[in-house]
Order: structure tokens, then C-alpha cells, then sequence
């Protein structure tokens, strides 16, 4: 299955190799993946992340499928 992953203001770094100024890449994984299992992949930081699956919320536990758009932000603070 293929997935749109975006990654975010300090998480950009992380993103996979793509087209410059592109926030997002299309990436191949097996049926069944997790958020959790991109995460990992990803080696993202362990700290608090917020996640959209195609604009909604979604829990780390979720399994993507394929043509989904993960989205992940980290905390956004200010006040």
C-alpha cells in the first residue's frame, strides 16, 4: 500500500528524501502497518507528537491504508 506522509515544523527533518519544498512523500509499506511502525521507521523523536490520518485526529495504534495522508505535528505551544 502506498501512503501520502507529511511531516512538520521540527519533525521536517526527519522526512524522507522527496522534492524540495514538498512537505509530504509517498511511501510503500506492507498491509496492516501502524502509525507507531511509520514512527519508528521514521526514527522520530520520543516526545508528543499530534497525528491526522486524511484530516482526522488518529490514534498511534491506528493501521493506515492505502491513498491515506498521515500528517504528524509536534506540540504546538503559545498563548
Amino acid at each position: 500500500m502506498v501512503v501520502d506522509v507529511a511531516l512538520f515544523a521540527s519533525l521536517a527533518s526527519f522526512q524522507p528524501d522527496g522534492l524540495p519544498g514538498r512537505h509530504s512523500r509517498l511511501i510503500e509499506f506492507p498491509d496492516g502497518f501502524l502509525i507507531s511502525q511509520v514512527i519508528e521507521m521514521l526514527a522520530l523523536p520520543d516526545e508528543p507528537r499530534v497525528v491526522f490520518v486524511n484530516g482526522r485526529h488518529a490514534e498511534e495504534r491506528m493501521v493506515l491504508r492505502d491513498g491515506d495522508r498521515l500528517a504528524i505535528f509536534p506540540p504546538v505551544g503559545g498563548g
